[in-house]
């Protein structure tokens, strides 16, 4: 059950090492939100920023057009989402197999390794959209044939991705912690687990899906139910499922063994 260990041995990495998790996720994550709030307030107004403080869930449509300047908010702020969520990550896969402890309140900021990291993940994004276009024809056509059946094809063809993507996983920690691992070696090395992966996403999916739906419950208590809400999606889930990652390229690259 080699998914299922990996799952736990993922979850344990977390809870085991809170104090390194906060060090290396708590300020950027909070810098990150400040961020986003500070944003609507100056480009969408004070009404914007009062609503998302509150943990209001904005709709727009033809009844509640998008604020002018909503691009002026949107860019930048994907732009700080994407820069703090690589430095996280980074950091996390270093401290786990370097051994890299935090110091301060702010982890190391290292540009040439978010820069690998996205680069990777960028191409293997790139790989995905590839098998996807394909993938979508043939998912259109058997749909025309039966409905059965191209739900059937659509759903092989997510696992098959999900599959993909793990076995290509080891090249982001490799990126992260300047030991590059190519696509070829990352398939080679994980060769034969395409079951125990496929029980390592189904499984990681279901927690995903308890811990959001908990944490969407807490929505309706004002600042205190988004602070946690924040916490958990910005902070508890993310350094989970980079630690799946991290423990893919320790079990599959370095060999290590679980315990």
């Amino acid at each position: 059950m080699l998914g299922f260990k990996i799952l736990i041995h993922s979850i344990r990495m977390v809870f085991r090492n809170v104090k390194e998790a906060l060090q290396i996720a708590l300020v950027p994550a909070s810098l990150a939100v400040l961020s986003y709030f500070l944003l609507a307030y100056l480009v969408l107004g004070s009404g914007v920023a009062s609503q998302l403080l509150n943990g209001a869930t904005i709709h727009y449509g033809a009844d509640n057009p998008l604020p002018p300047g909503f691009a002026l908010f949107f860019f930048p702020a994907m732009v700080i989402g994407i820069g703090v969520g690589l430095w996280i990550l980074v950091s996390w896969h270093r401290f786990i197999l370097l051994e890299e402890y935090p110091r301060g309140v702010l982890p190391p900021f290292r540009f040439d390794r978010i820069l690998a990291y996205l680069g990777r993940a960028l191409l293997l994004g790139v790989f995905a959209i590839g098998l996807m276009a394909p993938g979508m024809f043939i998912v259109s056509s058997a749909i025309q044939a039966s409905v059965t059946f191209g739900i059937a094809v659509w759903v092989v063809l997510v696992a098959g991705l999900w599959v993909g993507f793990y076995r290509f996983s080891p090249v982001l920690p490799g990126a992260a912690i300047g030991k590059p691992v190519t696509f070829h070696d990352a398939w080679y090395a994980t060769a034969g687990s395409n079951g125990q992966i496929l029980l390592l996403v189904l499984l990681s999916l279901v927690i995903q899906f308890l811990v959001q739906f908990l944490a969407g419950m807490l929505m309706v208590i004002p600042v205190i139910g988004l602070i946690i809400v924040v916490f958990v999606v910005m902070l508890v889930l993310p350094l989970i499922n980079v630690s799946i990652l991290t423990t893919m390229y320790g079990v599959f690259i370095e060999k290590r063994q679980l315990t």
